[in-house]
């Protein structure tokens, strides 16, 4: 079982520093309780063993909202916040309709749909497996936005390359430039993601959708000159060519036209 935990972790507990290093995660505490075997807990969500999760929970153990302590979440995270990242449907399905805040943050204010917009596990069905944990968050009314001057779930979603994600969301009705204001953003956009990446399809698919790249972080930078900060030679010209296009022209006009060769 350690092993287990060990290697779950690896993948799930601890692959989203880099994210929290770009800026505007600020932490909020959270209670979670001592009594808990919470390494337990954390092989029956990375196992998606729900009966082992509600058993927990019938006896009083745990409750559906509680809080328990991970590596990289020491204050505590959300049941149902590390079963969307593990992608475990059935622990999920069980916390909803049991009453757990769908909408329950992560001492870095990351909502489950948030974890299960970024997160997939290694194997064939991992992508299928998230993605339909994005949906069934989507559909029981999960929140599209987080609280202001923190991350969406566009920008995870952008941050992995996650294309068909981004589509649904943006679908959704999803916000392309997060809230930004005047141009001006206190975290990336879901764009500075992709481009800081060099994700060069999901930067064309939010340019698509309307994303702003005159966009700026507060005293910061925009997504082309992230773009050129990490060498995304692939990418600069895309958002080069977004930031040319004339008013009251959308950019698949202005910059995917039979002769802009360079944002093919």
């Amino acid at each position: 079982m350690r092993k287990f935990l060990r290697m779950r972790s690896a993948r799930f507990w601890g692959g989203l520093v880099v994210v929290l290093m770009l800026g505007g995660c600020a932490g909020i505490g959270g209670d979670h309780s001592a009594g808990i075997d919470n390494e337990s807990m954390l092989n029956a969500i990375g196992q998606d063993n729900v009966s082992y999760i509600q058993a927990a929970i019938n006896r009083g153990a745990i409750g559906v909202n509680q809080k328990i302590s991970v590596e990289v979440y020491p204050d505590g995270a959300p049941l149902i916040a590390l079963a969307a990242r593990a992608g475990s449907m059935q622990v999920l399905r069980y916390l909803v309709a049991a009453g757990a805040d769908f909408n329950a943050r992560t001492p870095v204010n990351e909502t489950p749909l948030m974890l299960a917009a970024y997160f997939r596990d290694d194997g064939a069905s991992a992508a299928d497996r998230h993605e339909e944990v994005v949906r069934f968050l989507v559909d029981a009314g999960a929140s599209l936005e987080n609280e202001s001057h923190n991350y969406t779930p566009l920008a995870y979603a952008a941050y992995s390359d996650r294309q068909r994600t981004l589509r649904y969301l943006l679908e959704r009705g999803a916000r392309v430039d997060a809230d930004a204001n005047d141009r001006v953003i206190y975290v990336n956009t879901p764009l500075m993601m992709a481009a800081i990446q060099g994700n060069r399809e999901s930067v064309r698919m939010l340019l698509r959708a309307g994303a702003d790249p005159l966009v700026r972080v507060h005293r910061g930078s925009t997504a082309r000159e992230f773009a050129q900060k990490y060498r995304h030679t692939h990418v600069e010209p895309l958002l080069a060519c977004a930031e040319a296009v004339p008013p009251g022209m959308r950019y698949a006009q202005h910059c995917e036209g039979p002769n802009v060769a360079a944002t093919r």
